[in-house]
Formats: C-alpha cells, structure tokens, sequence
C-alpha cells in the first residue's frame, strides 16, 4: 500500500476485551470476527490519526495524511 492508501484503511484495535472495528470494514469481516469468538464493537468515532513521511531511496519525500483527523504532513 502506498502511504495514503495505508492511512484511508479503516482501522481495528483490541482494548479493554473489545475488538474495536471501524464502519469501513465488511459486515463479513465483523461476523467472521465474532465468530471467532472476538466481542466485535464498531466505535462511533474514529480509531487515532496520523500523518506520514516517507523518505524514498531517491531522496524525495512523500506525505499522507489522515482524513480522521486535521494535520497535515510536512517535510523538507
């Protein structure tokens, strides 16, 4: 995936025994979750934020940021 592709992806996260999964996620994926014995919850706001720099071999810099949030990435 390339930085923003990684950064648009919905999230999950375990916490508290809860395995939190964003709406961006098939209900297949949530039903098979809790099939697997996971207590599937999707949270009604979004799991963290992020901005992302990433230095190439070339030496030129790429920037994502995350649509959960406000920020932007910089580099120089």
């Amino acid at each position: 995936m390339d930085l923003q592709s990684a950064l648009d992806a919905p999230r999950s996260f375990s916490d508290s025994g809860e395995m939190r999964v964003e709406r961006g996620y098939a209900e297949a994926v949530r039903r098979r979750l809790a099939e697997m014995g996971h207590a599937v919850v999707v949270p009604d706001t979004a799991l963290g934020g992020a901005q992302a720099i990433r230095i190439r071999d070339d030496g030129v810099l790429e920037g994502a940021s995350d649509p959960r949030k406000d920020g932007c990435a910089l580099g120089y």
